[in-house]
């Protein structure tokens, strides 16, 4: 039986892992198995696929670079089965926080008030893949997050924490994040997503917000579009 709360959970001795580390391990176990890691798809063994494996074994993000029809997308939510069947999440989180280590202030809030207590939900893999198609009229709340305008009406500071609304990045914590045709995103949009992976932080509406995401990003694009 899965644990329910934080305290059951620490009792089981289960290990929260960061998912590229998730990703390796179920790696490791599909290729000592010979499982192929794309069901369905040929062409690919002798060329993308190790390419990929290595990726996944050294703890890189991924680009798949080709033209349209290639299965880029379809290889990006393929990857899912690579992730284990299920994770713990404090209940409640909008960005699947993980039981031990909690990100942004409200399950902060309410770790310290519950303590073992706080209960839990569990994440199946599918829930835990998130995708958008790259247009030039991509902000940056569409991606990372923005004020929430009602949450400012009801009382709260811009500057709280607790005022923002998150955007796709966030919401897929602890998840696969794919963003098909890269090279689409507006420069500036660009540099967000860059600083979000790299520095984990993002300035929303004038204040900075730590936002230090356990992600796997996979990201497409095709040559005939920016070259």
């Amino acid at each position: 039986m899965r644990a329910r709360t934080v305290g059951e959970l620490r009792a089981s001795g289960y290990r929260v892992k960061p998912v590229k580390q998730e990703l390796r391990d179920n790696l490791i176990a599909r290729l000592r198995q010979g499982a192929p890691l794309f069901p369905g798809i040929v062409g690919y063994n002798e060329s993308v696929v190790p390419q990929i494996e290595n990726a996944i074994l050294s703890g890189q993000d991924v680009v798949f670079l080709g033209e349209r029809g290639q299965a880029k997308t379809r290889m990006a939510r393929l990857l899912i089965g690579l992730l284990d069947e299920a994770v713990p999440a404090l209940a409640g989180c909008e960005i699947n926080d993980a039981p031990d280590a909690p990100i942004c202030g409200a399950c902060r809030a309410r770790l310290a008030e519950k303590g073992d207590a706080a209960g839990i939900v569990w994440l199946p893999r599918d829930r835990r893949y998130g995708e958008k198609l790259a247009t030039p009229d991509i902000t940056i709340a569409d991606l990372i997050g923005e004020v929430d305008p009602i949450k400012v009406a009801e009382g709260r500071y811009l500057a709280d924490e607790l005022t923002i609304h998150y955007g796709l990045l966030p919401r897929t914590n602890r998840g696969i994040f794919a963003l098909n045709e890269l090279p689409d995103l507006a420069e500036r949009i660009q540099v967000g997503l860059l600083n979000i992976l790299e520095e984990r932080d993002v300035q929303i509406r004038g204040f900075q917000v730590r936002l230090p995401l356990d992600l796997f990003v996979v990201a497409s694009a095709n040559p005939e579009d920016y070259t």
